[in-house]
């Protein structure tokens, strides 16, 4: 004999009453993205031209993150001081001043997962631009490569850690093996050049978040905001923009980033 079952968020029983195999609660699903849409300002803003839009349960393929790692990073590189520093005894300058920073960005990023299927390989390559006086600019390209333990990521979403031990590195490598594919965010908190003797440092302070993710096919509650005309169906292309935007692995990362041919 088949069971009943209520599928409920968190697998919690639904209370007494309420129809089979279905999430409770009922109402409220869509009351986000609902306010969004019945906003009048939002709705010119955004262009939401429908006149009503019902919360219905979409069947879509997505990539759905289990497992996340935050980690804090302190990189160091060092870089010419300005040419026109006072000259010492042996030649060369002595740092009178540090160059300008005008600009930084992440210029790639990678990940790999090594053979003991215990860790995850990153690597972030930086992109900064300096300025020596009034018209000289120089590019620096750092490379920061660590690793990531199992026992650095929790779960998604109870947060619970892998443990640090034997049974904790056995769940990270079952857990490995249904993983897809990675995504990571990069959060700079500061960007400096300073002396240290008689070399200048530039030290980049950075959080990177790193998020497992498998491909997953899940149902969820959602509003479509945008109407065909008649029976027309809107059309929606999306498009990744190449002019600088695209952030990809270093290999092949262009002339510049550390894939570059020698």
């Amino acid at each position: 004999m088949a069971e009943n079952i209520k599928a409920t968020p968190g697998g919690q029983p639904a209370p007494a009453g309420q129809p089979e195999a279905a999430c409770w609660p009922a109402s409220g699903s869509c009351a986000e993205c609902g306010a969004v849409f019945s906003d009048p300002a939002k709705k010119l803003a955004f262009g939401y031209q429908a006149a009503s839009a019902p919360c219905a349960c979409h069947d879509i393929c997505v990539e759905d993150v289990r497992d996340i790692s935050s980690r804090s990073r302190t990189l160091t590189h060092c870089v010419p001081c300005n040419p026109d520093g006072r000259a010492g005894c042996r030649g060369g300058f002595l740092p009178d001043g540090v160059p300008a920073i005008v600009s930084y960005r992440v210029l790639c990023a990678e990940e790999s997962l090594p053979s003991t299927c215990d860790r995850v390989g990153v690597k972030v390559e930086f992109e900064v631009v300096l300025r020596y006086g009034a018209t000289t600019l120089a590019v620096v390209t750092p490379i920061d490569m660590f690793e990531i333990l199992w026992h650095q990521f929790a779960r998604f979403p109870g947060g619970v850690f892998y443990p640090n031990n034997t049974a904790g590195q056995t769940q990270f490598r079952n857990e490995l093996a249904v993983i897809d594919g990675s995504c990571m965010t990069v959060i700079f908190e500061s960007v400096t050049v300073g002396t240290e003797g008689n070399d200048c440092m530039l030290t980049i302070n950075y959080k990177l978040v790193d998020k497992l993710w498998k491909y997953e096919n899940l149902l969820v509650s959602a509003i479509k905001p945008y109407a065909g005309v008649g029976d027309s169906v809107p059309v929606t292309i999306c498009e990744t923009f190449g002019s600088g935007h695209y952030i990809g692995p270093c290999a092949d990362s262009g002339p510049c980033g550390s894939g570059a041919p020698a």
